[in-house]
């Protein structure tokens, strides 16, 4: 019996999909292997930096908390992407750096976004290094700036949330008073809270 269409469409996704499995399960490696080294090179424990889960637009998922091992989200863009937090931690709170990281790997040369830097990463010691470089030096870059003159997102503002980390919240809303006429001839005043 000779094969319909749909079967050899059937092969043909069959094949598509573990080869992309495989590929997914290669990026998790990656993503355990990169954040091992990238203890290493900065002499950090293995609790200063850990993963946190991304949501499908890729932001972090405030309340799944970090994990030790990657949760992959794959990209528009062909990247496959996973979220580092780094723990700087002392007496009176914690500061978390959130690091989103995607990585493709085309003819055996894998590239690195991290946040907005994208690299190469080949598998010389010498390529890790620079790389770990550039992107320590992000982060320092971030930290050398007083805090007052720090930009964060649109609409958001720094502050201490209640586990004594430093978080971005939205403002506020302000309250808006509206005077409108009352069917009596009366003004009267109601207030609206933007929600």
């Amino acid at each position: 019996m000779s094969k319909s269409l749909f079967d050899e469409l059937h092969a043909k996704a069959t094949n598509w999909y573990r080869d992309f499995e495989q590929h997914k399960e290669e990026c998790r490696i990656f993503a355990e292997r990169l954040r091992i080294e990238y203890i290493e090179y900065l002499g950090a424990k293995s609790t200063d930096i850990e993963f946190h889960v991304l949501d499908e637009s890729l932001e972090r998922l405030k309340n799944e908390g970090t994990t030790l091992s990657p949760r992959i989200q794959m990209g528009d863009d062909g990247y496959i992407y996973f979220g580092l937090t780094i723990f700087f931690k002392f007496d009176k709170g914690c500061v978390d750096e959130h690091i989103r990281v995607g990585v493709q790997r085309t003819k055996g040369q894998w590239r690195v976004r991290w946040n907005t830097l994208e690299l190469a990463f080949n598998t010389s010691i010498a390529s890790h290094e620079a790389f770990f470089q550039k992107a320590t030096a992000s982060i320092a870059e971030k930290f050398s700036t007083p805090f007052h003159k720090q930009r964060a997102p649109l609409g958001f503002v720094p502050v201490i949330s209640s586990n004594d980390h430093l978080t971005l919240v939205p403002p506020p809303l302000p309250e808006i008073r509206i005077a409108a006429e009352a069917p009596n001839g009366k003004n009267e005043e109601s207030q609206y809270t933007g929600s």
